[in-house]
């Protein structure tokens, strides 16, 4: 008895989550999730808004707990540096925010959402404050 309500409870909890994840899949979709302009959304920006926003801000701005990633120092990076420091981490060196973790669970092909998302916001914040 006690089995069958454990069971129950995990599909209940499966089931739930099936049912967030279709509901912001239906959202995304309705925002335009299959564009990664960085202007309507996307793929990206809801995985960036799942896994980076609460450390790096949703616009890119930066947090209490991470740095601003439209920093001029990140500039230079190249889209396989940023791609290692998501799959790697990244050690505290400029900022006193500490190690960037790992984000484990995410695919490359997420990642590479990811960088899109990131390097079409830097380009449409840089041509915003640009004169």
């Amino acid at each position: 008895m006690r089995a069958h309500r454990v069971a129950d409870r995990r599909l209940g909890h499966w089931s739930a989550g099936a049912l967030v994840t279709a509901a912001l899949a239906v959202g995304a979709v309705a925002c335009g999730a299959d564009s990664n302009d960085g202007t309507s959304g996307g793929r990206g920006a809801a995985i960036y808004g799942a896994n980076c926003a609460s450390c790096h801000g949703g616009a890119l701005e930066g947090t209490d707990r991470g740095p601003a990633l439209v920093d001029p120092i990140y500039d230079g990076l190249t889209d396989a540096d940023m791609r290692t420091a998501v799959r790697n981490g990244v050690e505290e060196t400029r900022w006193e925010f500490g190690p960037m973790p790992a984000m484990g669970g995410l695919s490359d092909a997420q990642i590479d959402e990811i960088v899109a998302f990131v390097r079409a916001s830097r380009t449409r914040a840089v041509t915003v404050t640009t004169p």
